[in-house]
């Protein structure tokens, strides 16, 4: 069954998600412009998760009931 959707559709094998062996193993890392567009956009200091601003107090762990 190996390469049976490609042999049907075009008639020969091409790498198209079927797992053959030679593409099991790719790495495929960042290039640099692409890794300073991520870094340029992330804001070091913003640690409020989905724009939700709580109160600020800090909670005892040992007061929160934690169902079980």
């Amino acid at each position: 069954m190996l390469g049976l959707k490609e042999n049907v559709i075009i008639g020969k094998l091409i790498p198209a998600g079927t797992g053959l062996a030679r593409y099991r193993n790719i790495r495929v890392e960042p290039t640099e412009e692409a890794k300073a567009a991520v870094y340029a956009a992330y804001d070091e200091y913003d640690f409020t998760p989905f724009d939700q601003q709580g109160s600020g107090e800090a909670v005892r762990l040992d007061e929160v009931e934690i169902p079980r």
